[in-house]
């Protein structure tokens, strides 16, 4: 990941808090592109994806078995999906969700699909970014209500 970036906060209801990711030099976040994403928004599952991640905000939370997990055995990447639709994100707890983009299932495998393995990659990078501050107390995380508070500006600089 050659970009810096934020964690935005998107929404938070009684089920927890869902982020997003945004890179340096766009205005939009990553879940905003893949909500806005025409080809996706013309597909029959696309108002299951929106309305399932409303309602996990609002009541249910980020429960584990509404995602299928994507990455590494040493990682939270995992992705929510519907038909033919994909949208990965970093799941910490019940009550924690970062949202990294996603798009049409078009390989058999996430690997397989550049697109989709930059994605997971990406989050990856994220997660072991967000792990260090973490470690050395730049953010705080409350799994109560799965808010993050502190320096959540990365740049081209940060390192593992």
């Amino acid at each position: 990941m050659k970009k810096g970036f934020e964690i935005v906060e998107y929404d938070s209801g009684e089920g927890g808090t869902l982020y997003s990711i945004r890179f340096e030099g766009e205005s939009i976040n990553e879940l905003d592109k893949f909500l806005l994403n025409k080809d996706l928004k013309r597909r029959a599952d696309f108002r299951k994806v929106s309305a399932r991640l409303l309602q996990m905000v609002d009541y249910e939370g980020f429960k584990l078995e509404s995602f299928e997990h994507d990455g590494s055995k040493m990682d939270s990447v995992v992705k929510l999906k519907y038909g033919g639709i994909r949208l990965f994100c970093l799941r910490w707890g019940n009550t924690l969700l970062i949202a990294g983009g996603g798009g049409i299932k078009s390989t058999q495998k996430t690997q397989q699909n550049p697109v989709h393995d930059e994605i997971v990659k990406n989050l990856q990078m994220i997660e072991k970014l967000l792990e260090k501050r973490k470690k050395t107390k730049e953010i705080d995380i409350c799994y109560d209500d799965g808010k993050i508070s502190g320096n959540l500006n990365f740049t081209t600089g940060d390192t593992l």
